[in-house]
């Protein structure tokens, strides 16, 4: 039987509901700033009609709250907010019932949804990620990662959370040590991309339990892989937005409590960041994915878009204080200036894909000396690079929404043309090039699932008329998805055994305006010295002719990479295995080069 055993809760209570010390109680508390009167409707399970309860006012805050006895994990609950239209004209009076805006567990994103008391007790395996400079990203939508020409089915086509953990050997066989997971949270639909959160603090329910994602995240810390989640606080969604007009008042361009009285960005309504309650919901939500899923940091979603800017400065600032050891990432559209303005580990470099796809098409070695550099950030593992896309340029929706067909696919169709572009030989050699480069070039790289297998048209979560795009697993395996997965696990494990390629050091050692090829130099303070030779074009040297600059450096070197290698879909002999070229008296040294290509060399 449930009874009130205290109200309001005591001070410093967490918002939604909390299971008490004594596992047989519960705390509720939700803001409510325009009731005259809250009620939490309480239940074992659906077989049995809501008890009312009601909470009381924490003083002036706008707060609700009471402690319950009689309630355990998996009991339902909603709240119903009697709004007070004596507070302003914006308050037209009446119930409103909503489910809990910090609900950590959902049926769906209906509105009319129950709230799921959850323990959140987890006993995670321990784990030391590696620093931000050696991490090497594997991007991955949990829901669109299994089911197709897989040896499972899956509901909804999309994926449990536990579905994932059979997989992990697959990612740490390519040498990757971290993940960066889409949006985990709640979201229309079963089979979303992701981006359009509607139950901030619940898994989406389509994908499993918050219990079955904790055991995914502690799957992948047990295997050595760093866990990241994608959080967005940009945006409110246009669909199933249980937080639009919560508690019933309308201020605010018709949102209420929680939105802002500013523009809409492209994809919905903005929240009000600067407001104290709202600042703290979302700094309650970041530190949520930090601690009860034990997440090793951050990536947030379109900084540039959060409002106002104020906000996400408070947002991040207060959530670096309390988290040191946890990396926060910031996408922004201009990621120097998000480096030196908020207090992140890393910004996304957005433009790193299609400035490295233009620099391809246009054969321009000043655009892609321009890409290396990574002019504003203080350290090169601050920028996150991803030369073969996300996905933002993989996923494609093919409605006649906001991305175009023509553009928004995997790399080897945006270089070489739709549908015919995984059979297209230079689409794949630029494709080996580019990650070849990601991981020799300052920055810290990440790969988006499938871009390992030169995976066809496009990524969506959804079938569509076009077919069922998400991760073909017989690709993974076939005559051109294995080399390709090859050279990325070689790549990777280059840039894990050298130091060079992790530090802060760069110098560019030739320009060959002619030939289309660049090189620079990488090295640390204990001797290891490494050498980059890319060539964007079509010419070739067959012999060891061409010379490249190494600027003042002397001795012997080693080829330890060629994406043009056999193994990974190239020709024998087409670079330099155990020719140990020496620098000459003019400075250089004399190689191999064949086209399409990137080398790298270390020092004897």
């Amino acid at each position: 039987m449930f009874q009130i055993i205290r109200s309001p809760s005591a001070a410093n209570t967490a918002a939604g509901a909390n299971l008490l010390a004594n596992g047989t109680s519960a705390s509720f508390r939700v803001w409510a700033p325009n009731g005259s009167a809250v009620q939490v409707l309480l239940r074992e399970d659906p077989s049995q009609t809501y008890q009312r309860f009601v909470l009381a006012p924490e003083g002036t805050s706008g707060y609700w709250s009471a402690d319950i006895s009689g309630v355990q994990a998996d009991y339902q609950y909603r709240f119903n907010t009697t709004n007070d239209p004596t507070k302003g004209a914006d308050n037209p009076g009446g119930d409103w019932e909503r489910v809990d805006p910090h609900a950590r567990r959902v049926r769906n994103s209906a509105i009319d949804s129950p709230g799921f008391v959850v323990d959140t007790r987890f006993n995670f395996a321990p784990f030391n990620p590696p620093p931000l400079s050696e991490l090497v990203i594997y991007q991955m939508q949990i829901g669109s990662f299994r089911g197709k020409n897989d040896s499972i089915q899956t509901a909804h086509n999309a994926a449990n959370f536990t579905d994932i953990i059979d997989k992990i050997p697959y990612i740490k066989s390519m040498n990757f040590n971290a993940v960066q997971f889409l949006p985990a949270g709640e979201f229309p639909t079963d089979t979303g991309e992701g981006y359009a959160p509607t139950n901030f603090f619940a898994p989406e329910s389509s994908q499993g339990t918050p219990e079955e994602l904790r055991k995914l995240v502690d799957a992948c810390h047990q295997a050595g892989l760093a866990v990241l989640f994608d959080v967005i606080y940009n945006h409110f969604p246009d669909s199933d937005d249980n937080l639009w007009q919560f508690g019933g008042n309308y201020s605010n361009r018709g949102g209420g409590i929680y939105f802002a009285d500013a523009d809409r960005t492209p994809w919905g309504w903005r929240p009000a960041t600067d407001r104290q309650q709202v600042h703290d919901f979302f700094q309650s939500n970041a530190q949520m994915w930090l601690t009860e899923f034990n997440a090793d940091g951050l990536r947030f979603d379109s900084v540039h878009n959060i409002y106002p800017e104020g906000g996400a400065w408070w947002l991040l600032t207060d959530l670096s204080k309390a988290n040191a050891s946890k990396l926060l990432i910031a996408e922004h559209d201009n990621p120097g200036w998000a480096l030196g303005r908020y207090p992140i580990s890393a910004a996304w470099d957005m433009g790193s894909a299609d400035e490295f796809r233009g620099a391809l098409a246009r054969q321009s070695i000043d655009s892609l000396r321009s890409l290396i550099e990574y002019w504003g950030a203080p350290h090169a593992a601050d920028y996150v690079r991803y030369l073969l896309g996300s996905h933002d340029q993989v996923f494609n929706r093919s409605d006649g929404g906001e991305w175009s067909a023509g553009d928004c696919r995997y790399f080897v169709e945006r270089v070489g043309g739709a549908v015919t572009g995984r059979d297209d030989w230079t689409a794949r050699a630029q494709a080996r090039l580019g990650w070849g480069l990601n991981i020799a070039m300052p920055g810290t790289p990440m790969l988006f699932m499938g871009s390992e297998i030169h995976h066809y048209g496009y990524w969506c979560p959804d079938i569509d008329q076009y077919g069922d795009h998400r991760f073909d697993w017989a690709l993974a395996d076939d005559a051109i998805g294995k080399p390709m997965r090859a050279l990325v696990t070689d790549a990777n494990q280059i840039r894990r055994d050298h130091p060079a390629l992790r530090s802060d050091s760069l110098l560019f050692t030739q320009m060959d305006y002619a030939n289309d090829v660049l090189a620079f130099k990488r090295w640390n303070d204990q001797g290891d010295v490494i050498l980059i030779v890319v060539n964007i074009g079509d010419q070739q040297f067959a012999d060891a002719t061409y010379g490249v600059d190494l600027a003042g450096d002397g001795g012997t070197w080693e080829e330890i990479f060629n994406s043009q290698s056999p193994q990974y879909g190239g020709w024998a002999d087409s670079g330099n295995y155990a020719a140990f070229p020496q620098v000459q008296g003019d400075g250089r040294i004399y190689i191999r080069l064949p086209k399409f290509s990137a080398l790298i060399f270390r020092k004897v």
